[in-house]
């Protein structure tokens, strides 16, 4: 008699091992999951780009910090005006100058002479996209958390006269 009522008392003391056990490995399994994933502070930005009214057909832009702090820069092809520069690739918060590029490939590339005594150097295409918003731009936008992160340019090329 004395055998069989430690049976009961045996498979409590089991299972309660077998409980704590399994408590344990799912609080580990929980933590490990909420704790995995890449964490950054990395912003997708997206946005799109007209030239003079139209979506750009093809370009690219980039964009780079300003200020003092750690250089951060990044960029993406404009495909029928819109880019999309995803989180992996994206920003942390922060103001940024942006360069936009569209070579003319339309008209016959043009050949720059190098200095003297050097070789000229390879023929280019020509800009399409002005210099306000290209080499020497002046375009500024602010990636921020709280923001959707997108922004529009709207290209307007000077008419020669």
């Amino acid at each position: 008699m004395a055998i069989a009522s430690l049976k009961p008392t045996l498979l409590c003391v089991h299972a309660s091992f077998h409980c704590r056990r399994l408590a344990t490995l799912l609080a580990m399994l929980l933590l490990l999951l909420s704790g995995c994933g890449p964490r950054s502070d990395r912003l997708a930005v997206s946005g799109a780009v007209t030239l003079d009214g139209a979506p750009l057909d093809e370009g690219s832009i980039r964009l780079t910090s300003t200020g003092n702090g750690k250089l951060f820069a990044s960029g993406a092809m404009i495909q029928n005006g819109k880019f999309n520069v995803p989180q992996e690739k994206g920003l942390p918060p922060g103001t940024y100058r942006v360069e936009i590029s569209s070579p003319d490939t339309a008209v016959p590339p043009v050949v720059y002479k190098g200095a003297p005594g050097e070789p000229a150097l390879p023929p280019t295409a020509p800009e399409r996209i002005p210099p306000e918003y290209n080499s020497n731009s002046k375009q500024i936008v602010e990636v921020s958390m709280h923001g959707d992160n997108h922004f529009e340019f709207d290209i307007v090329r000077r008419r020669s006269r």
